[in-house]
């Protein structure tokens, strides 16, 4: 897609998402065409650990076998590396450090030539996913600011809208919420832009694993 665009979107970035799973079995042979004609992509690489697609099976990536059993366990960025890109333009990211990684994205797609972005995090549905407790909303301190909403989770749900006029004129919409515990990973993105701090940890149980185990 990069060399088809032609030079009318030329100085626009090209940034292709792709899991781990599907980057080896089908996404390793169009990296090494990217480097090799000299394209200009950002690759997001998600790495959690599993076959997301398909049910959560094993892969070369997730450290265990078709049995279950520990074994070694691919590394992405020499991969990547070993198919053309190089080394300064290989990044592995937390990707719950959102401002991080969107800087990253920023960075790399400013530069002509492949990069890749390895966003390392594991799925919190495998079954060796090491849970962190859900969160939850302390309804008296959330202002409504709606900060959390862009983080996207579907575990926050608004209970109730409202509008304020500030003293320059100018209206602002509400929103507040509350989390859905049985729904929280506890990945923590909402806390970061709570200003109010109204968004604390729950329980020490977590949900999402016990909805797991009975499936």
């Amino acid at each position: 897609m990069d060399k088809g665009r032609g030079e009318i979107d030329a100085k626009r970035s090209v940034v292709a998402v792709i899991g781990d799973s599907t980057f080896m079995h089908m996404g390793m042979q169009g990296l090494l065409d990217i480097t090799w004609n000299r394209g200009n992509v950002t690759i997001l690489l998600l790495d959690n650990r599993t076959v997301g697609m398909t049910g959560g099976q094993e892969n070369p990536g997730s450290g265990r076998d078709i049995h279950g059993e520990e074994a070694p366990r691919v590394d992405f960025a020499k991969l990547c590396e070993a198919l053309g890109v190089r080394k300064e333009r290989i990044r592995v990211l937390d990707p719950y450090q959102l401002p991080v990684l969107f800087k990253a994205l920023r960075e790399e797609t400013k530069i002509p030539e492949p990069s890749v972005i390895i966003t390392d995090r594991p799925c919190v549905l495998i079954d060796h996913y090491e849970a962190t407790p859900p969160y939850r909303v302390i309804a008296d301190k959330c202002t409504g600011c709606a900060n959390c909403l862009d983080v996207g989770c579907p575990a926050i749900h608004v209970t109730r809208r409202d509008s304020v006029v500030k003293p320059s004129g100018k209206t602002v919409d509400l929103a507040f919420v509350r989390i859905e515990t049985a729904a929280c990973t506890g990945c923590g993105l909402c806390v970061q832009p709570c200003a109010p701090e109204a968004i604390v940890h729950a329980k020490p149980e977590h949900p999402v694993k016990f909805l797991h185990k009975q499936i």
